[in-house]
């Protein structure tokens, strides 16, 4: 497991000379003939990610020179519900400050974002101008894989609007968190949300 993580983590940076190293055809009939010399250590991992059912795993590359450490903006976000704890607050209260919030930015296109896992599915969706989108994602997609990618599929589609005014709203505090912290060793996908604000 320690392995695979280290290897996805070698595949993220594009410009890593572990990166594209593989060994001629020759000598993978070598190491297949004599089975006690130890492969190099990304061929191990490889022929693991296909025994374990990942053959095929695109890796997103992390371009971390893409922002500089000064260009990248604070990106905050209100809460009108913090104050309040879920299980001791009546529906109506979040539906008032929620309506209360909409007319203090009415100016402002709604998109209501989610991201969701099942045991068998990882999708996103967004909701923009009374239409409905929706993204199907790998299944071994995390949930907040899925929230980041509704964020930035929220993102995407803005462009295609005329207006400028836009409130996104997602129900995901640890997208939001990730998003408001993007200097800490960045999700790949915050990155491409910062550099779409």
């Amino acid at each position: 497991m320690l392995c695979a993580q280290y290897f996805f983590r070698l595949q993220c940076y594009p410009t890593h000379p572990l990166r594209r190293m593989t060994h001629p055809i020759g000598l993978g009939r070598l190491y297949n003939a004599r089975p006690s010399n130890v492969l190099p250590f990304c061929e191990r991992i490889k022929r693991s990610l296909t025994d374990s059912g990942f053959p095929n795993v695109q890796i997103y590359p992390i371009d971390f020179l893409s922002l500089a450490p000064w260009e990248v903006s604070q990106i905050s976000f209100q809460n009108p519900f913090s104050e309040f704890h879920k299980s001791t607050t009546a529906p109506a209260v979040f539906q008032r400050l929620f309506c209360y919030h909409r007319l203090q930015f009415s100016a402002y296109v709604p998109i209501f974002t989610d991201g969701s896992k099942t045991s068998s599915h990882v999708g996103c969706g967004i909701v923009v101008a009374q239409e409905i989108f929706s993204r199907q994602l790998h299944n071994r997609c995390s949930v907040l894989t899925a929230e980041l990618m509704a964020i930035l599929f929220a993102l995407e589609k803005i462009s295609c609007f005329h207006n400028h005014k836009f409130c996104i709203y997602s129900d995901s505090m640890s997208a939001l968190e990730a998003l408001s912290h993007s200097h800490d060793r960045a999700h790949p996908l915050v990155l491409d949300i910062v550099c779409l604000l």
